[in-house]
């Protein structure tokens, strides 16, 4: 007989799910449907990242790698860590893995013991919460406010800190809020992290999206290298989402502690994928000029038609490609919107409570369809959201 394990009794799986489930099933039916609720970019991975596998994969390249990685992708990581991230570390100091999730897991996996604590902001990425939980630990949420801009500060951290403590998630650009921390926050967390003795867990993967402000590297600042971890992937600055390649930098006394989780449990990220990875960091952001603009722009119709809402209120994302509006004045619970905006308009958003408590009576909007589907979407929730007031 079945018996679920204790560690996954307290897991629940995602409503995100639910939602596409629904969402797909409509479609087979007939219905048109405008899907808002997926957090991938819809271009293609650029051909010079894809031609670069396809060369690897005709000459042979389909056997196990070191368990770090290749070291020439992972030369060239450290190049882009030091030319964009102001992050000065040796190929040492960098796990390759089967994307930024296997990243996460090898961090929490790594360092956090049972009974320890993590610091989540909320709104956060559900499996935040639910790393720390596998790990044994408890996941604590951090609410943040939509009136401030989701923005971090030293007091909202020292509330929730406790001698249990042992790391602190980062992750900005945000998901789901697309908050950019700016440099007077992160100087704040930097010297959180510094008093407190905590580690710094810094997902970076929405980093080539930031439309208002900057994107910097907590590890950059002063005292923070020591204590950070640094993630990145190759799944949405490249449009790469099924390739599973992603990154951990750290110091390489870390990472020669560390490697031992994806060592046990992948051993090696894919050789081919490794390979064409090479050319996204040789190449850079020349092959991804166009989809940048292209979510520039969805971004800027999003904000201009949740303005429009009557009782919707909405912190403009500064970065990533989702917009995480506050939809409790249409008297629905999150769930409920997006249900009704499914049947009612034909558009899948997500509600935010999977997000951590911040995101009660919220949902989350990705803007990763094509721009013109985008408009169309919004036009949709637009006279939805009017049917109800």
């Amino acid at each position: 007989m079945f018996t679920e394990s204790k560690r996954l009794a307290d897991i629940s799986l995602a409503d995100i799910r639910v939602v596409f489930d629904r969402a797909n099933k409509l479609e087979a039916e007939g219905r048109d449907i405008i899907h808002m609720e997926i957090g991938r970019p819809d271009f293609d991975t650029p051909a010079e990242i894809k031609n670069k596998a396809k060369e690897a994969l005709d000459e042979g390249m389909v056997h196990y790698t070191s368990n770090h990685g290749l070291y020439e992708l992972r030369e060239e990581f450290a190049a882009k860590l030091k030319r964009e991230n102001n992050i000065e570390l040796s190929p040492e100091g960098i796990i390759v893995t089967t994307g930024a999730m296997m990243a996460l897991t090898t961090a929490v996996l790594g360092l956090v013991d049972e009974g320890e604590e993590v610091l989540i902001p909320s709104p956060g990425y559900p499996s935040f919460f639910k790393q720390v939980k596998l790990a044994g630990a408890t996941p604590i949420d951090v609410p943040l406010a939509l009136e401030d801009g989701f923005s971090l500060s030293r007091e909202v951290l020292a509330d929730k800190y406790s001698e249990k403590t042992k790391m602190l998630v980062l992750n900005s650009p945000n998901n789901p809020t697309g908050a950019v921390q700016d440099k007077k926050a992160l100087q704040e967390v930097a010297e959180f992290a510094k008093e407190k003795d905590i580690y710094v867990l810094a997902d970076e993967c929405y980093e080539k999206f930031v439309f208002e402000g900057e994107h910097i590297s907590i590890a950059s600042l002063p005292g923070m290298q020591e204590r950070t971890l640094t993630v990145h992937s190759t799944s949405k600055s490249f449009s790469m989402t099924g390739w599973r390649i992603g990154f951990i930098s750290a110091l390489p006394e870390i990472i020669d502690s560390l490697i031992k989780v994806p060592q046990n449990m992948i051993l090696s990220a894919t050789a081919f994928a490794q390979a064409g990875s090479i050319a996204a960091y040789q190449k850079g952001d020349s092959l991804i000029e166009p989809m940048i603009k292209a979510f520039a722009e969805r971004r800027k119709i999003v904000a201009d038609y949740l303005t429009r809402m009557p009782g919707v209120k909405f912190a403009e994302p500064g970065g990533g490609f989702y917009a995480f509006p506050d939809i409790s004045a249409t008297g629905l619970e999150p769930m409920d919107f997006c249900e009704y905006l499914l049947e009612e308009a034909g558009v899948a958003v997500v509600p935010g409570d999977d997000f951590g408590k911040a995101g009660e009576g919220c949902i989350r909007i990705a803007f990763t369809c094509a721009t013109e589907r985008v408009e169309e979407g919004m036009e949709r929730m637009l006279k939805a959201v009017k049917k109800l007031n």
